[in-house]
């Protein structure tokens, strides 16, 4: 029943009411027919039963109201509670008035007090520099219906490390003041992410980056814009008399062997350097020279200015054969120092094992001038150290002699025991 229909019925009811009363008592009214009081006691009953139908449809509307307010409430009480757990905030900026509204999860992230008036100065002095004009120029979305997912750096007010915020904004077709969206601490989720990935390009057994981290490398160098003005190289690396250690005394002596000869190979490297795993007992070591041709290259000030100044002149530049080397120079270097560290026994409990490593040098640009030939000639490169005798390294020759195929003759040497090689 709708709110007409209540009051027509409470009127009629009143009317009913006074019929009621006018019958029982018709000898009365007949006498009093034309007595003004007669006519004054029917208004009043009449006036009674009108306000009491109002006061009943008031009393039903506030009831009403009251009812639909509790659901509204216990409904934000609950969308707020789920967003909360969700980790989900949500906010709406009032771009006109700089005004803006956060759902309680977002004033606890980000430690204000709830309930506190906020401008676009509130948040943005919490997010991390350059990220503040990213939420400004979300004005753009106002009064579009458009979406847009943004990623931004909080602040964490207790540590004060970054967390990676999700931002997702919606404009309003019929509100050009004002802007809706969320806001999803995704730090973990980024993490994970990171953590897979780096998982996806780190060697299990060593924690060396393996084959997949090696190619990402030489992608990156060989795509870069500057390659030309750079230099560097790869070191081909495989353990002499590993089959033999691992054949004898098993798996386990054999990948801690691995595993410890990877931090000897590490404890040999410059920080720019790095060694890779690809797989048994063969490894690749990436020496750039970028960074030391830099410095070399920088000009002193006055070789580059005239004395007024005025007239800028081309600072010197090394040829790539300085460049070449210094890097010949450097991968020489280390690999002695690879060389010496790998024959030094190791001791696993009763066992002492002793290994050496055979290296194989290719430079760029000199032996190649694309990533997959430069890592064959490396290759190519360490089976001339093997057939040369082992346990030292040798620099890719580009002689035919040197194409030629000496992998198999390097394998059937690594199924010979040799005496040297022995484990002691």
């Amino acid at each position: 029943m709708n709110s007409l229909e209540f009051f027509l019925s409470s009127v009629l009811n009143g009317i009913g009411s006074l019929s009621d009363i006018i019958s029982a008592s018709g000898d009365l009214f007949s006498l009093h027919v034309n007595f003004p009081f007669f006519w004054l006691v029917l208004t009043g009953l009449v006036l009674v039963a009108l306000l009491l139908a109002v006061v009943s449809l008031l009393w039903k509307q506030r009831s009403r109201r009251s009812r639909v307010h509790r659901e509204l409430a216990r409904a934000n009480q609950r969308m707020s509670l789920a967003t909360s757990v969700a980790g989900i905030g949500v906010w709406e900026w009032d771009v006109n008035a700089d005004t803006l509204q956060w759902s309680p999860y977002l004033y606890d992230l980000y430690g204000i007090r709830v309930g506190s008036k906020l401008a676009l100065s509130d948040w943005m002095s919490r997010l991390k520099s350059g990220d503040g004009d990213k939420v400004i120029r979300l004005k753009q979305l106002a009064g579009k219906n458009k979406q847009q997912t943004l990623l931004i750096d909080m602040i964490d007010p207790l540590d004060g490390q970054p967390r990676v915020m999700e931002l997702v904004v919606q404009g309003l077709v019929n509100d050009a003041s004002r802007l809706i969206g969320t806001q999803r601490d995704i730090s973990d989720v980024i993490e994970r992410q990171r953590q897979m990935e780096q998982a996806a390009l780190q060697d299990k057994l060593t924690g060396l980056p393996n084959t997949r981290a090696l190619n990402r490398v030489l992608k990156a160098a060989f795509s870069a814009p500057d390659v030309e003005n750079k230099v560097f190289g790869l070191m081909f690396i495989d353990l002499d008399g590993f089959k033999q250690v691992n054949d004898t005394l098993g798996h386990d002596v054999g990948d801690a062997l691995l595993q410890h000869a990877s931090k000897r190979m590490r404890g040999c490297l410059r920080v720019e350097d790095e060694v890779f795993r690809l797989g048994g007992d063969e490894f690749v070591v990436w020496v750039p020279l970028g960074e030391y041709a830099v410095k070399i290259n920088k000009p002193a000030k006055d070789s580059v200015f005239d004395e007024d100044e005025s007239e800028r002149r081309d600072p010197p530049v090394l040829t790539w054969g300085d460049n070449d080397e210094e890097l010949t120079f450097r991968m020489e270097t280390i690999a002695e120092k690879l060389l010496h560290t790998l024959t030094v026994p190791f001791n696993f409990g009763d066992n002492q094992c002793r290994v050496s490593a055979s290296i194989g040098i290719a430079r760029y640009p000199v032996h190649a001038k694309d990533a997959q030939t430069l890592l064959k000639r490396a290759d190519s490169a360490m089976y001339q150290a093997k057939r040369q005798g082992k346990r030292q390294f040798a620099h890719y020759d580009p002689t035919p002699a040197q194409h030629e195929e000496i992998g198999q003759q390097a394998d059937i040497e690594e199924k010979v025991p040799a005496n040297k090689q022995a484990m002691g």
